[in-house]
């Protein structure tokens, strides 16, 4: 098969993206949702295979999180510092401000990619990952040299993307490579519910919930995770009428988390004490919280910051550990920049969070 090679200038795509979203209810735009291990599938369904090795990355990453999008996983990540050194900037601004940066030295440093890249390990087709006008010149060089030259843009209505890319080169639009959005308006139903029979009592719905908890997780149950999956009021009333009815236990398990069982799950009349798996424990702790900020009350617009604020006060994190656990949780699909004010608590994003592993892990 053909070898492609992909030099993305990612501040390029990340900008542009960005004002693609602006709209008059979001003047600044959203963050851009960006799949990468989406985009190198769809190149390789259709042009040749993208090795990370010939997919190249350059930005200067002190102002953007390389992780972005699983970025890292599949690209091979250059951050261009740009500042100049102290000294060569007492010579250009003797006083006080702001620092002075290498203009354009991102790009710079992509077309010596390119360069090295066409001299040491030749592909057969070049994508140029900018609508910069500034990689025409090196998109008609690679042309002239008997490449196959590819533009991915972020935006062919923008009016960063250079009139002659599109005009003289095969584009694509990054968009087209990504997977469908999700709903902005609605998120999707709870598939919980749908897996089980319609209950017949409100508190057949909290008895399905657990069974079907215990079927697919194979651990202990912590209570804070059923009442966040049901709503922090529903979920505590529904618990104490279950509890009440003889339908359910509420023990302590060996490493003191608060969990629920079904009355029928007892052997010979005693509750079966078991542990917690660390993922689960850290699951029902997380969601917990979503669902008792989201009862608190949600501003009408709720962005990232509001978030990470309102997880680190609602768990005792770090600033670096609400970051990175904001993070996981958009990976996850818990919270989504199209319907931040909607956190999306069900079975699904609980079984993709838990599978994104625990690099913060928050303590209770």
């Amino acid at each position: 098969m053909p070898r492609v090679a992909l030099f993305l200038d990612f501040e390029n795509l990340y900008t542009t993206l960005k004002r693609r979203t602006v709209s008059a209810r979001n003047p600044y735009g959203f963050s851009p949702r960006m799949d990468f291990p989406a985009l190198v599938r769809y190149i390789e369904a259709r042009y040749g295979t993208l090795a990370r090795e010939d997919f190249i990355a350059v930005a200067n990453f002190t102002h953007y999180n390389p992780q972005l999008g699983g970025l890292n996983r599949v690209a091979t990540v250059i951050d261009a510092q740009s500042f100049m050194g102290p000294q060569v900037r007492r010579r250009r601004q003797p006083s006080h401000g702001k620092k002075w940066v290498i203009r354009d030295f991102a790009d710079m440093r992509l077309a010596f990619e390119v360069g090295r890249h066409v001299a040491t390990r030749p592909a057969d087709i070049y994508i140029l990952g900018s609508g910069d006008e500034a990689f025409t010149a090196l998109g008609r060089t690679l042309r002239d040299l008997g490449f196959r030259v590819m533009f991915l843009v972020a935006d062919t209505h923008s009016s960063s993307t250079d009139a002659n890319i599109l005009e003289e080169f095969d584009v694509l639009d990054f968009l087209v490579t990504q997977p469908p959005p999700e709903p902005a308006e609605t998120p999707p139903a709870e598939p919980a519910a749908a897996a089980e029979p319609t209950p017949r009592a409100p508190t057949d719905t909290l008895v399905a919930l657990v069974r079907t908890l215990r079927r697919r997780l194979s651990t202990a149950i912590p209570v804070n995770l059923v009442v966040a999956l049901l709503g922090v009021e529903t979920g505590a009333r529904l618990l104490d009428q279950a509890s009440g009815q003889g339908l359910v236990d509420v023990w302590d398990s060996p490493e003191g988390v608060r969990c629920v069982s079904l009355r029928q799950e007892r052997v010979f009349g005693q509750v079966q004490k078991m542990s917690v798996r660390a993922e689960v424990a850290e699951a029902g702790r997380v969601f917990f919280a979503i669902a008792a900020i989201a009862a608190e009350g949600l501003p009408a617009h709720p962005h990232r910051a509001f978030w990470r604020q309102a997880l680190r006060r609602q768990l005792n994190l770090s600033n670096r550990a609400a970051k990175a656990l904001l993070e996981r949780l958009r990976q996850a699909g818990v919270l989504h920049d199209a319907y931040l004010d909607r956190p999306r608590l069900n079975l699904d994003t609980l079984e993709r969070f838990m599978a994104t592993g625990s690099a913060a892990a928050p303590t209770a």
